[in-house]
């Protein structure tokens, strides 16, 4: 019999998050995403934000954290989600950043040219792979969107997934900005399905708005802030999605 691991993490942002699967523990404590925490968050942001010492690690965690949240509330409107895809979800979010390297973004625009943090962490997704004996299949076809069920691709990256969620609430969190604070539990409880995209029920339009406003205002006060190292990563994104 599997020997059932359970570990809860106690958050700054959130509270406590439950880790309760095997291969996501294992997974949590394999080297490739320990040495997510000595990386930072915000690359050489706190140098103006002191207190933006947070991390990739932290980031991530609280992004599986709203992930298992969201899964959960699509799950009891009905969407069918089976626990394999479920557990591939979860783990495709856990891994959606463990590509990043010293310094995050500031790596590969700053230090070294041509460094794709993508491009690291498809290489590193496909050797932890191997390790676990293809127990990630599904779950890098649903980080590459390969996987016929859109919806979960969606919730890791899109205009409105849970990784942008967990940063916004984060980042305001550790800057101390209050501009990027979001309510993000009103949008995953407004989260829905339909043709297998992923969809905001119509009362939930408002707290989509304050997400859109509060992602640019925290581009302008702090990811383009005039000192900071991530504004060339962010300088010709399109701000506002749509």
């Amino acid at each position: 019999m599997t020997e059932r691991k359970r570990k809860i993490i106690n958050d700054p942002v959130y509270g406590f998050i439950t880790i309760d699967h095997p291969l996501i523990f294992n997974l949590i404590s394999h080297p490739y995403y320990q040495r997510l925490r000595r990386i930072h968050q915000m690359a050489l942001a706190h140098l103006v934000y002191p207190g933006a010492m947070h991390t990739r690690f932290h980031h991530s965690m609280g992004a599986y954290h709203l992930m298992c949240w969201a899964l959960s509330e699509l799950q009891g409107k009905g969407v069918h989600i089976t626990r394999e895809e479920e557990l591939a979800a979860k783990m495709a979010i856990l891994l959606h950043d463990i590509g990043h390297g010293p310094y995050s973004h500031a790596l590969e625009t700053d230090i070294i040219e041509g460094v794709s943090h993508e491009a690291i962490g498809s290489w590193l997704m496909e050797d932890l792979n191997q390790q676990l004996k293809g127990a990630l299949g599904l779950t890098l076809d649903i980080i590459n969107d390969r996987y016929h069920k859109k919806f979960l691709h969606q919730l890791v990256s899109s205009q409105l997934d849970v990784d942008r969620m967990d940063y916004l609430n984060r980042d305001s969190f550790f800057t101390g900005v209050s501009e990027g604070v979001i309510g993000y539990d009103r949008i995953i409880k407004m989260l829905t399905v339909h043709n297998g995209e992923l969809m905001v029920e119509e009362k939930g339009i408002y707290s989509i708005e304050k997400f859109i406003v509060a992602r640019r205002l925290m581009y302008w006060q702090v990811y383009l802030h005039k000192n900071g190292a991530e504004r060339r990563k962010y300088a010709g994104e399109d701000l506002m999605p749509g």
